[in-house]
């Protein structure tokens, strides 16, 4: 047998390594990616159970974290947010308006008052100066102030000569009025009672244009059952008793002994009581009076008016009495 030629050493150790290459070479890099970074996709434990979006969570559910809760919160409106209505201006009330001016009044500082307002203008003047006041609203609304002092005798010397001639001013207006004026007014007021909206300011209103128009004019049914025997005359057709004169000033007390003459026909010398009836419809002069016209129930409801007037200090002459209309002093 023929011996082989042992390769050399070389050559053998050639084919060696081209073994090994040929080896590696066919053989599939499952490791391939281990050579790279550990992270290449998701990290395996985040991806079996990702966290939710804040963000879909159901609107009526409780929020995962403090950070959807305040955006919940801000998406709500807050319920302390002023509504748009109170942004609405309130209906001027008559108060709004001065009702005493230091100085001479402003050329229209009585235009549209009502006799309400009218009335507490002239008496703020001698409010200040200690004037009491009979009648409860007067009195109520004045012993809100506290520099209010009344007293059984007003400081007329605590008046300027401002006050005194705004005083004349606003009874001068207050007279001007026509009675169409006046008529127009009160069926307003009665319009608002009907509606149910009228106020306790419209009842006193009401009453001082029954006084104005020298009694009520309005509808029978709507006529108010507490009208003073002043605003409504034909209470003198019957007895007077004492508490419905508890309430008048001793300027509406002269004024409504006055009445019962007048009712009869008095002509009268005073020239305000003159001026005050002649503006009333049912006054006619009768040329031929005598008080012998006067009823028995006149005569008497004249006594005592005359005994609360002497309670009070006196009948008014007709100086103070001018006084009391409003020229030098109110009431």
């Amino acid at each position: 047998m023929q011996r082989r030629r042992a390769l050399p050493l070389p050559c053998l150790a050639l084919s060696l390594a081209l073994g090994l290459i040929a080896v590696a070479c066919d053989k599939p890099t499952p490791e391939a990616g281990s050579a790279r970074p550990a992270t290449p996709a998701p990290t395996p434990v985040a991806a079996p159970s990702p966290t939710p979006a804040p963000t879909p969570a159901p609107a009526n559910g409780p929020a995962p974290s403090d950070m959807p809760q305040k955006t919940a919160d801000a998406a709500t409106p807050a319920p302390a947010t002023p509504a748009p209505a109170t942004l609405t201006p309130a209906t001027p009330t008559p108060a709004a308006r001065p009702l005493y001016f230091e100085g001479p009044l402003p050329p229209d500082a009585l235009e549209g008052r009502t006799l309400r307002e009218l009335t507490l203008m002239r008496n703020y003047i001698y409010a200040r100066a200690g004037q009491s006041f009979r009648k409860p609203w007067l009195d109520s609304f004045f012993r809100k102030f506290d520099w209010y002092a009344p007293t059984e005798q007003p400081d007329l010397k605590k008046l300027s000569p401002a006050d005194f001639t705004n005083a004349e001013a606003i009874v001068n207006y207050e007279t001007s009025l026509s009675r169409e004026t006046l008529q127009a007014r009160q069926k307003e007021i009665l319009a608002r009672k009907q509606a149910g909206s009228a106020t306790p300011e419209d009842d006193i209103e009401l009453e001082l244009l029954a006084v104005a128009l020298g009694g009520w004019t309005g509808e029978a049914e709507l006529k108010p059952v507490d009208l003073s025997p002043l605003a409504d005359p034909t209470k003198l057709d019957a007895l007077l008793a004492a508490n419905q004169l508890a309430t008048l000033s001793l300027r509406d007390l002269r004024m409504l002994r006055n009445t019962i003459y007048a009712r009869r026909g008095r002509p009268f010398r005073s020239s305000l009581l003159q001026s005050y009836f002649g503006e009333m419809e049912w006054y006619q002069i009768d040329d031929g009076y005598s008080d012998a016209k006067l009823t028995p129930i006149d005569r008497k409801n004249i006594r005592l008016i005359q005994s609360v007037e002497k309670a009070n200090g006196g009948p008014l002459s007709d100086y103070e009495h001018k006084v009391e209309e409003g020229w030098f002093f109110a009431a």
